[in-house]
């Protein structure tokens, strides 16, 4: 079974989309300090879930005495398909088709709102890669315990970029083999420190997973 992140494993969402996103703004005069203040203000509810759409952060920014109509159109410009695409990692098709190959469960497993994220998936065409994909609002270990439950028997890969949440899920889940995805967001020294295996490129996992099966 592979398990697999979607946001900067699969798709450069920092700083490729965010940027994009930064420069659609850029010409109502938000700032890039300010386009991630109101994201987060727009990304997280107060009960702690993951919440967000271009309309929420469009309302946020109206908050700050920009135009909504503007600001929501500014962002919605950038979900377009052939925008998206843009940000797909180049490798990323071939380390999907080649990882189908091997006949096992394909599990797409990504943290964020879940109908903004199907979005994102629909548009670059990849959901039909996958036997099940799940959007989850605040953590990921609680999917990870239903999927591992039947699986005892086969080997369990989880490809992720995150530091702290892939550390915490090779903690609660010694059985599952980890392998992550170099993101900028998080220096080299982190991912070493981790004593996990790590790559700067998906075509890269693919060789170490082949060659560990």
């Amino acid at each position: 079974m592979f398990i697999i992140d979607f946001d900067d494993t699969l798709f450069n969402t920092r700083p490729g989309f965010s940027n994009a996103r930064v420069a659609a703004l850029a010409p109502l005069g938000i700032s890039e300090d300010l386009y991630l203040q109101t994201y987060r203000e727009a990304r997280n509810s107060a009960s702690g879930q993951v919440w967000y759409d271009d309309q929420r952060h469009a309302q946020v920014l109206a908050m700050k005495g920009f135009d909504e109509d503007k600001a929501f159109a500014a962002l919605a410009s950038t979900m377009a398909p052939e925008r998206l695409k843009e940000f797909l990692f180049p490798d990323a098709i071939t380390f999907l088709e080649k990882l189908k190959s091997f006949g096992e469960p394909m599990i797409l497993l990504s943290l964020g709102d879940a109908e903004y994220q199907f979005k994102k998936v629909r548009a670059l065409e990849i959901e039909k890669y996958f036997d099940r994909v799940f959007m989850v609002d605040e953590e990921k270990h609680t999917v990870m315990e239903e999927l591992l439950k039947n699986v005892s028997d086969k080997e369990i890969w989880f490809i992720n970029d995150k530091v702290p949440e892939t550390v915490a899920l090779a903690k609660q889940f010694p059985e599952i083999k980890i392998v992550m995805k170099k993101s900028s967001s998080f220096p080299e020294a982190e991912y070493q420190a981790t004593g996990l295996p790590y790559f700067n490129t998906l075509t890269e996992i693919y060789d170490h997973i082949s060659s560990h099966r």
